[in-house]
């Protein structure tokens, strides 16, 4: 047999085993990031859900007892909240509203929080609630 006839039945050449290398290199660390940002999504949903849980809970509340204020969750998340009377352009509502035993409250419910790069966030929640004058 010749030489040549060697060298065509050889295994991969260096070069050949280092490009691969690369290219597989490459593709790892694509792939790791990509699945990082979906661990960063997820955690970042998370983080969102728990925020509208609180504000529909401390929602809930106000509507038994409205009053403004602000304080923390024991999960880090902080709450602001700001109750005023409804002044909206409905002329009729407002006549309705003066000849009842009835006010009608505009009520926000701020939640904030740090997320893990170290950035503020927040959510808000903006509602009507007709309240007694009893609970006032």
């Amino acid at each position: 047999m010749s030489y040549q006839h060697f060298r065509s039945q050889n295994g991969f050449t260096l070069i050949e085993v280092i490009v691969s290398l690369v290219i597989l290199s490459v593709s790892l660390v694509l792939i790791m990031q990509l699945f990082s940002g979906g661990l960063q999504a997820s955690r970042t949903a998370c983080d969102f859900t728990r925020a509208i849980v609180h504000a529909k809970g401390k929602m809930e509340e106000l509507s038994l007892d409205p009053v403004s204020g602000s304080g923390e969750f024991e999960d880090g998340f902080k709450w602001e909240t700001d109750v005023q009377p409804y002044e909206g352009p409905g002329d009729k509502l407002n006549v309705f509203l003066e000849s009842s035993d009835f006010n009608l409250m505009k009520i926000k419910v701020k939640i904030l929080w740090v997320s893990k790069p170290k950035k503020d966030r927040s959510v808000e929640l903006t509602s009507l609630r007709i309240i007694s004058e009893e609970n006032d």
